[in-house]
């Protein structure tokens, strides 16, 4: 037999769905099968042939010879024989009350090898049908469920039509499979509560009986004549028969209390399992009406996604119906578009200070004030060329972001909205790379929006992986609501957290202002120029302070911070405000609220806005302080 291999439209969809996906399912396939698909799963260097420590590293190896272009024809060949051992052992595993399966895997097998001996990549669509026709029956009959169905469709190796996906999603849910098998067992458990009364009722007739053994001899015994004997004698006898009769009460008491125990305790069984049966029954009521409310829902499922399909073959304007805005690339529930469509001149941008320049004149457009816009401008600057990767929060951050980006990257800036719960960023640095298409070498720029709609785990390796590119910056906003999640210490890993709040903003903003699009030629501080001074930062104090009032350390943090304060310490030439000021802005202040340091010590150290400054008091800080409401008069 043949075994089939991956379809185009199949590996396209598994590229979609990403590695970490596809070796998670891979990893629900048992060690002892693994064993058995070792002769199978391509070569690593470093491992035995039979290594079972291997089966990581020759998994990874199968997905990337799955999805190489190109490459050697034997390697392609043989990962894709060894995905779909995989995939069948997957499905012989999760679906082995299924009857018949073997066999049904074994008709798609013998069709491919007998209908097409040559060209193995068309799929028996008969086969694989009667495949999960055969499925969603035997779901109705509890042997498997349509979220395990789906499953094994969604990372087949064949192509997934109309048909394929309406027997998967017509099929009967799990929930409705487990109701159906609990209320399986239901005449056994009403058995053997039966059993166990007939049990009781032995034990209590056993009780009768002795007890009605004790009443006869207790009869007897008052009924037997007195016989002539001396006095004494009679004496002895009545004593011996009191003592008698004490000891026969004793022991009726004894069996009395036990009868009394064993009929409290019948009592109890009996009203446990009328309890037990009339859960049943309204269990049993219950499931009935839901299950005949999930079949009237599943049936109107189905008749709309039939009528669906037929609109769109009876659709003579497909593209009617797509977005104005083009998808650049995507993973599941991240898009990467573009900012906005440039139309007009870009501005070549050779050195910091027209950099500089370009950004403070975009800035005073959206309404930042002099003189504080220059300072601002310098440390958007300075974290845009060390880090690479910079947040903005405040209620104009979003605009803020869009024309740091615009001015520092002209053409090449796309954007991402990061949806509330949870995003897949595994393949971002990828999607992006796509989206930017050809730069030669240009400065690219990512907008990422709200990134605190989730836990910044999900974002952090993949901005981290995305600014390896030495002249790719990230731009990212964070958001105030009841949804987003508190800041994390991953941010300042990566870059400076600038509070806009606190800057200088118009309450009347200039009319018809606009803003002009630059480019960067590089993203170095050496490429522009920046070393205008030789003035030595204060990085010891800086690694002092970064770690007060803590019991652990984050060099990560420590090296950023200090690269960014170093670099702006050579390229602003005034002494107000400090580098270490702003230092304290980007990096200390968020640190020090997200680690909950005692807000005397913050006082202390920030001492109202001066921190390391005699004459100069930084407003930006004490208007956090006032707002904190942790500054002294």
């Amino acid at each position: 037999m043949t075994q089939p291999v991956p379809t185009p439209q199949a590996v396209e969809r598994l590229r979609a769905i990403g590695d970490r996906e596809l070796l998670a399912f891979f990893n629900e396939v048992t060690t002892k099968t693994n064993r058995a698909l070792l002769k199978v799963l391509p070569i690593v260097d470093g491992f035995r042939a039979d290594s079972v420590a291997s089966l990581p590293k020759r998994k990874q190896a199968l997905l990337h010879h799955l999805f190489k272009k190109g490459g050697a024809k034997a390697n392609k060949a043989r990962a894709e024989n060894a995905y779909y051992y995989l995939w069948r052992a997957w499905a012989e595993q999760h679906l082995e009350h299924v009857e018949g399966l073997a066999a049904l895997l074994d008709g798609i097998e013998s069709a491919t090898a007998k209908e097409h001996p040559q060209v193995a990549m068309d799929q028996p669509q008969a086969e694989i049908e009667a495949l999960f026709r055969s499925l969603h029956e035997q779901s109705f009959l509890n042997r498997c469920d349509a979220e395990m169905i789906a499953r094994l469709l969604q990372f087949s190796p064949f192509e997934i039509t109309d048909t394929l996906q309406l027997l998967a999603s017509g099929a009967k849910p799990l929930v409705a499979v487990e109701k159906d098998r609990e209320l399986s067992v239901l005449p056994n458990r009403i058995q053997d509560h039966e059993e166990r009364l007939q049990s009781l009722q032995g034990d209590i007739q056993a009780l009768s009986g002795e007890i009605a053994r004790l009443a006869d001899t207790i009869a007897d015994l008052v009924a037997r004549p007195a016989p002539v004997v001396d006095e004494d004698a009679s004496a002895r006898a009545l004593e011996s028969v009191l003592s008698e009769l004490a000891a026969l009460r004793k022991e009726l008491n004894v069996q009395g209390q036990a009868a009394t125990r064993v009929s409290g305790a019948t009592e109890a069984r009996l009203k446990t399992v009328e309890h037990g049966v009339a859960d049943l029954e309204a269990l049993w009521s219950d499931t009935e009406d839901r299950t005949a409310k999930h079949a009237s829902e599943l049936q109107q499922q189905l008749t709309d996604i039939a009528q669906r399909i037929a609109q769109l073959g009876q659709a003579t304007h497909p593209e009617s119906l797509q977005s104005d805005i083009p998808v650049l690339a995507s993973t599941p529930s991240l898009r990467v578009v573009p900012l906005v469509e440039q139309t007009g001149s870009i501005k070549a941008l050779n050195t910091g200070l027209e950099a500089a320049g370009l950004l403070a004149s975009n800035y005073a457009a959206l309404g930042l004030k002099s003189p504080g816009v220059a300072t601002f401008v310098e440390e958007v600057l300075t974290a845009a060329v060390t880090c690479k990767v910079l947040f903005f929060k405040g209620s104009f951050s979003t605009e803020l972001a869009r024309v740091t980006a615009t001015t520092l990257a002209g053409k090449h800036v796309v954007r991402a909205r990061v949806p509330v719960g949870f995003v897949d960023a595994a393949t971002l640095d990828t999607d992006v790379a796509k989206a930017f298409g050809g730069r030669n070498g240009a400065v690219g720029a990512l907008v990422l929006e709200r990134v605190n709609n989730v836990p910044f785990e999900l974002l952090a390796d993949a901005t981290a992986d995305l600014i390896r590119n030495e002249n790719v910056m990230v731009v990212a906003t964070l958001a105030d609501g009841v949804t987003t999640f508190p800041e994390q210490l991953l941010y300042l890993q990566l870059g400076p957290v600038f509070d806009t709040d606190v800057l200088d903003w118009s309450v009347f903003p200039k009319a018809n202002a606009t803003v002009t699009t630059g480019a960067l030629k590089s993203l170095g501080p050496k490429g522009l120029s920046m070393q205008l001074s030789n003035g030595n930062a204060q990085s010891e104090e800086l690694v002092r302070l970064l770690r007060l009032g803590r019991s652990f350390r984050n060099p990560h943090v420590e090296r950023t911070a200090i690269a960014f304060m170093n670099a702006l310490e050579g390229f602003r030439t005034s002494d107000a405000p400090t580098s270490l000021q702003s230092a304290a802005y980007g990096w200390l202040w968020p640190l020090w609220r997200m680690t909950g340091l005692a807000s005397e010590d913050i006082e202390e150290e920030l001492d109202g806005g001066r921190v390391d400054s005699e004459n100069h008091v930084d407003t930006r800080l004490r208007l956090l302080l006032d707002l904190a409401g942790i500054r002294r008069e």
